[in-house]
């Protein structure tokens, strides 16, 4: 009887050994797994692409619900006119307009910040200074303030677009720099308006 016991005891001792061999090695075999990037061959795809000069999810998340993005700093770049830096930039980055007292984006502004937005995620160092106008009518303070929120409801939505916030930056000119001196409804709607100024 006594060496039956014995004999149950010392299995169930190896029983033991064994499963915590065993236990041991699955935790250990987790962390001594060969790297994914050491099973990719050289010139072989990962099928990952770049994120660079695109807006985190976060920041697109923010975009959609209208709410402001901060910019971490404006580079110490001169921004300069489409123009300046191609005749493809000049023919993308068209003014784009608002309506009496209004800042959101029009249906018409639409194609214009899509073929922009296209060309900054083509070219991911490009920052861009959106400039936010006014017509005449109104207070200088007001139209200042309503300019900012041109600018800014332009940034939002080529952030929605897919373009990162820190590469957008925004100032508002108020009523202060108008295209047409005119006092009429066609100068006006000239003048409420977004531009766009480009950094490499």
């Amino acid at each position: 009887m006594g060496r039956k016991w014995m004999g149950i005891v010392i299995v169930c001792a190896l029983l033991m050994v064994f499963s915590g061999c065993h236990a041991k090695r699955e935790v250990t075999g987790t962390t001594e797994r060969t790297p994914a990037a050491a099973l990719i061959k050289p010139g072989e795809k990962t099928g990952t692409t770049s994120t660079e000069g695109k807006a985190t999810s976060a920041e697109m998340a923010k975009a959609l619900k209208g709410e402001d993005i901060p910019v971490r700093q404006i580079p110490a770049k001169d921004f300069k006119e489409p123009s300046a830096i191609s005749a493809e930039a000049a023919r993308i980055f068209q003014n784009i307009h608002f309506d009496f007292d209004r800042y959101d984006i029009r249906p018409d502004a639409r194609e214009t910040l899509n073929a922009i937005s296209k060309y900054l995620l083509a070219n991911p160092k490009m920052q861009v200074m959106i400039e936010g106008h006014c017509d005449e009518r109104g207070t200088r303070e007001y139209n200042l303030v309503l300019g900012e929120q041109r600018a800014l409801s332009t940034r939002r939505f080529l952030v929605t677009l897919g373009v990162s916030a820190n590469r957008l930056h925004t100032v508002s000119y108020g009523k202060d720099k108008p295209i047409d001196t005119a006092s009429n409804e066609d100068a006006w709607m000239k003048n409420r308006r977004a531009e766009f100024k480009l950094a490499e």
